[in-house]
């Protein structure tokens, strides 16, 4: 254990170099993460973003059926959010993956890549009753990842209209 004097605390460092960023497909949601991940990656080497967007199946359907329109969908979602970080030099990878949920995806792909740090858009929506809700996705991927995630909520007017 170390001991430091306020004067004497060490400079923290910035180490993330592999990025996992998952779009939703939602603009408003989908590019403050990715803002994000080009101003904390600009002018570094060695350094990648990956983009992934899951396509959640139903249970009704079998997990290796392929849904024309939602890979065209996720394609078109993943070519916009490369072209925002190829503009800024950044290093990208993409992946699209067929999954019953996508939290647990969202974790298993983290853990594959290596990465240092996942970026999760979340958008503002309510339950019934008026409640904020995160959904089921975030507060999965933030109880199992091993990486450290920031989730960027989606700016709303909404909130400044209540009294």
């Amino acid at each position: 254990m170390a001991f430091f004097r306020r004067g004497e605390k060490p400079a923290s460092s910035f180490e993330y170099a592999r990025i996992l960023v998952p779009l939703l497909g939602v603009d408003e949601v989908d590019d403050p993460a990715l803002k994000v991940a080009a101003v904390l990656l600009a002018g570094r080497n060695d350094t990648e973003v990956s983009l992934l967007h899951v396509i959640e199946v139903p249970f009704d359907q079998t997990l290796d059926r392929e849904n024309d329109e939602a890979v065209a969908a996720a394609d078109e979602v993943l070519s916009r959010a490369e072209a925002v970080l190829v503009e800024r030099g950044i290093a990208v990878r993409t992946s699209t993956v067929q999954a019953r949920a996508a939290g647990p995806a969202i974790v298993d792909d983290a853990n594959e890549l290596g990465a240092d740090l996942l970026l999760m858009g979340l958008r503002y929506k309510k339950r019934f009753g008026g409640q904020w809700d995160a959904g089921r996705t975030v507060p999965y991927v933030m109880r199992n990842s091993t990486a450290p995630v920031w989730c960027l909520r989606a700016e709303t007017k909404e909130l400044a209209h209540t009294p």
